[in-house]
Parts: C-alpha cells; sequence; structure tokens
C-alpha cells in the first residue's frame, strides 16, 4: 500500500499556513496540519477569529488539492481546556480537518478522561475527532497514559497520536502499540533524533522536541520499526523541528528534502 505523508506545521513553524500549504503541494504531501494557536514563543499566525484569513486558508487549500490532518492543539488542564474548543472545531469543520490534536495536562485521572469525554461530545458535533497526543511532559505521560485515558471515554471520536521520539523518550518501544487497538492510531508523527534512551526527565525531554530533531532518516530513533506497528493505512505525519533552522529560505525545498527523508525511512 501507498504510504500517505502529512507536513506537519511544527517543521516550519514560522512558516504562514498559506505558505504550508504551497511547500507541501509542491514537495508532493498528500496532507498539512496547523498550528493555529500561539506557540509558547509567541508565534500565532493569525487564522483564528479571523474571517478573511481563514477563508483566503481555505481557498488555498482547495486550489492545492491536499488535505488537512490536524489542527493544533487544546491543552486540557485542571479547569478545562486553555484554548477556546469551538474556534478550533469551526475551523476545522470549515478547512476539512480530520484532528484537533490535544494534550492533556490534567494531572487527575478521573477529572481528564471526563474533560476529553466531553470535549469530545462537542467535537462530534463538527464531525472533528480528537487526537489525544502523549508527551513526557505532560500528566498523559506514556502510550499506556493516553490509550487508558482515550479508551476510558468510551468514544469513538478519539484516537490516540503517537510520536516516535515521545515514544522512545517516555521510555517506550513500538511493539508497545500492538498491545492496543489498531483503531486507535490512525496517524502517527515521525521524526529522528540522536539516541534511542529514555530522557533524564521532562524538561530535557521537552527542549528536543521543540527545537533538537532531525530528518526521519537521521539519527537512531526505531522510525521504520514504529511505522511498522501501525495500521497500514495510517498517514505518516513528519514533525521535525530542526536545531537552528529557525524561518527556513525556501519552504518548498525543506518540504522536498523532509518527504525524501521520510520515504527513505519508511519505505
Amino acid at each position: 500500500m501507498t504510504k500517505e505523508y502529512s507536513l506537519a506545521h511544527l517543521s516550519m513553524i514560522e512558516v504562514p499556513p498559506i505558505g504550508l500549504v504551497r511547500a507541501a503541494q509542491h514537495a508532493g504531501f498528500n496532507y498539512t496540519g496547523f498550528r493555529l494557536t500561539p506557540t509558547s514563543s509567541g508565534i500565532d499566525h493569525g487564522i483564528l477569529g479571523n474571517g478573511g484569513a481563514i477563508r483566503e486558508l481555505k481557498s488555498a487549500i482547495d486550489d492545492s488539492g491536499i488535505g488537512v490532518l490536524d489542527l493544533e492543539v487544546i491543552r486540557i488542564k485542571e479547569d478545562g481546556p486553555t484554548a477556546d474548543p469551538m474556534a478550533l472545531f469551526e475551523a476545522a469543520e470549515y478547512l476539512g480537518a480530520r484532528y484537533v490534536i490535544t494534550t492533556l495536562e490534567d494531572p487527575d485521572p478521573v477529572r481528564r478522561v471526563e474533560s476529553l469525554a466531553l470535549l469530545a461530545e462537542q467535537a462530534a458535533e463538527y464531525d472533528v475527532a480528537l487526537a489525544v497526543e502523549f508527551m513526557l511532559f505532560s500528566s498523559a505521560s506514556t502510550l499506556q497514559a493516553a490509550c487508558e485515558s482515550v479508551l476510558a471515554t468510551g468514544v469513538s471520536n478519539v484516537v490516540v497520536l503517537a510520536d516516535v521520539l515521545h515514544l522512545v523518550r517516555s521510555g517506550g518501544v513500538p511493539d508497545d502499540m500492538l498491545d492496543y487497538p489498531a483503531r486507535l492510531f490512525p496517524y502517527v508523527q515521525i521524526c529522528g533524533a540522536q539516541g534511542a534512551a529514555a530522557a533524564p526527565d521532562a524538561a530535557t525531554a521537552r527542549a528536543e522536541a521543540v527545537t533538537a530533531r532531525l530528518m526521519p532518516d537521521q539519527g537512531d530513533l526505531p522510525v521504520r520499526e514504529f511505522t511498522e506497528c501501525v495500521p497500514a493505512g495510517a498517514v505518516l505525519s513528519i514533525e521535525c523541528p530542526l536545531a537552528g533552522l529557525g524561518n527556513p529560505s525556501d519552504p518548498a525545498a525543506l518540504a522536498v528534502e523532509l518527504l525524501a527523508s521520510a520515504r527513505r525511512a519508511c519505505e
């Protein structure tokens, strides 16, 4: 089966969404995804709540012929979501995005499941699913924690977003994914990184995840083994914020390089 690839916005986060679409189209990606909420460093492309901007983005997407895989991000804290879920769900419906990435940052396991189930109910009204991403620096820090939370909701429009970097840095291995229903993994994130050991602490894991990844065929992560443990039709999202990259001078050329690297790693 031919693999499908998505260009994650974090791979070139300073590039505006329309530029990301054009780069993804040029390279031959099947999908792209957008970070529509501000980053911790203050990058905000001004799409949410801006009718003109989102219409222009929709037009660019339609012209490109590629799909929108996901939007970011909703963080579930002790007192509920940090972003306006409805704004993201409305944008997802309008742009045709399949998933809204969600992180669990409430340390209470019962409460976070309740919050996730309520959020999923709201997302269903827009025909959108939630993709719960686990990270060592979140409350759902492991594959097991994320899968248990998702399964505990009892709803069908919540999946688990596994990233090979987060899996390995939280002490997991690709075969761990085989312990859970395949339906939980309709897509995954891939990248490269130096070393294949668990991270020493959450702060180190966060710093690497945000600024120090490598291309998928570089480094020591078990990328091929990881992709062999997901369903055959799972989309592979390339999320590679590269150390020292900043704003790429040629996003289209970088997109070509990222896709070629992913194919070398996975095919």
